[in-house]
């Protein structure tokens, strides 16, 4: 049975004349378009992953929304991710960032996003954004 990495990360969004954005950034690699995510190190939680994620790769910061929107997986390392993905209202967002010598971040529509990321599990639960926002409370 391969390993599990257990991760989290945050489907950030802004509005923009009544249209939701959805921030997308490059892989490390560069190569491609994801959320900003990361593995929850021991001792962490979910939210604090995300939250620490955004900050450290995509230079963000906001409220997340409960509850999670869903999980999306993938294989990498010999193994497979288990994502578990919140929702961020962007209410920050900086000039610099750990990682904005590595990344690049990219506002765009909600479809477009959905169907721009490497992972089409993702992007289905991109395209779940707008009717996700109608019904939620703020989390942290």
């Amino acid at each position: 049975m391969p390993d599990v990495f257990a991760q989290a990360g945050a489907i950030a969004y802004r509005f923009v004349d009544k249209t939701i954005q959805v921030l997308l950034i490059t892989t490390s690699s560069g190569n491609h378009l994801t959320i900003p995510k990361g593995l929850i190190d021991p001792g962490f939680s979910a939210i604090e992953t995300v939250l620490n994620e955004a900050y450290e790769e995509a230079g963000i910061e906001g409220r997340l929304l409960t509850p999670p929107l869903g999980r999306y997986r993938f294989d990498k390392w010999s193994g497979r991710c288990d994502v578990e993905v919140f929702v961020m209202q962007v209410t920050r967002e900086l000039d610099h960032w750990p990682e904005d010598y590595t990344r690049r971040r990219l506002w765009i529509d909600v479809s477009k996003a959905a169907h721009r990321v490497k992972h089409a599990q993702l992007g289905n639960l991109i395209l779940k954004l707008p009717e996700y926002l109608k019904g939620v409370t703020t989390g942290t």
